[in-house]
């Protein structure tokens, strides 16, 4: 947007009064793999309220935006972003538990909602617990590890749609299945989440989570800037071949670079960023980490990282590749 448009859209969003804004703000400090252009603004609403007004105002003014969480699992452009990114956080992060039942806002950190959960002496959120990013996002991808997802435990999701309108889903509405959510196909955003765990026993489901953490540092690049897994578990793939880390491994991808991105020495299935690196250095090592797995299996792995383009279209980090499959 224009100089006088932008600084016109942000005094008329602080009069609404709709959480943080931050004018030309680099979207780079907004990421976990630290990378990414400037977006005109950034906008950190702090309660469903905020954020329905929020959603009114560019819907009614034809403003480009993009809804995001906490961005663990978002591949920024090297372009930025000409318009509003809406992102939650800490302000949004209250959680109630009540029995078996957990309602908690969809900003609440993802580990922390799994502590609070151990230390209720509830079960099923054990796998999320070194998981980063906000609860909102990990619905929305229906995260998880040891090949779960978040969505088995759900119960309903409440979410805002694109004109500020509240809606609230049942489960089976919200169209779980692997690394996918009906939230992925629709610009709403979760404000909400109400989970149905089941009574465990206290002491074991916080073992089970300290044995989680203690393999993933192992196992997981911590030091250097990075989004997680890169790429899905593809079922053929998987039972041909093994998980993506060591499909991308025995490839002899392991270290490889593009510029500063690199495939993690430590886990294939992660590319780090060990300095400055770009958008266009995940995207190209990840074209190459596809025709390399390709060549060697014939099938082409399919990325859980999602990019967001300058024009604020989000999807699959491999679409924007130009493969052949």
């Amino acid at each position: 947007m224009s100089c006088s448009n932008l600084h016109s859209h942000v005094a008329a969003l602080q009069l609404l009064g709709i959480g943080r804004i931050l004018v030309n703000a680099p979207l780079k400090n907004h990421s976990y793999w630290k990378i990414g252009g400037v977006a005109d603004i950034v906008a950190e609403p702090a309660t469903a309220e905020q954020l329905s007004g929020l959603l009114r105002y560019v819907a009614e003014h034809g403003i480009s935006h993009i809804v995001v969480g906490d961005a663990s699992n978002i591949l920024f452009s090297d372009e930025g972003f000409r318009g509003v990114v809406i992102k939650t956080g800490r302000a949004m992060s209250n959680c109630r538990i009540e029995g078996t039942v957990i309602t908690a806002q969809a900003g609440i950190a993802v580990p922390r909602l799994a502590r609070k959960a151990g230390m209720a002496g509830l079960t099923g959120l054990e796998h999320t617990i070194g998981i980063p990013g906000r609860l909102g996002g990990l619905v929305a991808m229906n995260g998880g590890s040891l090949q779960q997802g978040i969505g088995e435990v759900v119960r309903t999701v409440v979410c805002v749609d694109e004109f500020g309108e509240k809606i609230e889903l049942a489960k089976e509405a919200c169209d779980f299945s692997y690394r996918h959510s009906l939230f992925l196909e629709k610009s709403w955003f979760i404000t909400d989440v109400v989970l149905e765990l089941k009574i465990g026993d206290k002491a074991d489901v916080l073992r089970q989570m300290r044995q989680i953490l203690r393999e993933r540092r192992q196992k997981f690049p911590r030091r250097l800037p990075n989004c997680g897994s890169v790429f899905k578990n593809h079922p053929m793939l998987y039972e041909k071949y093994g998980p993506p880390g060591k499909v991308i491994e025995d490839a002899g991808l392991k270290g490889v670079s593009v510029g500063d991105a690199q495939v993690s020495c430590q886990h294939a299935n992660f590319i780090v960023n060990t300095g400055n690196a770009r958008a266009a250095d995940v995207l190209e090592l990840i074209r190459i980490i596809r025709e390399k797995v390709h060549q060697k299996t014939n099938i082409w792995p399919e990325c859980e990282v999602r990019y967001v383009s300058p024009s604020g279209q989000i999807g699959p980090a491999h679409l924007e590749q130009n493969s052949h499959e």
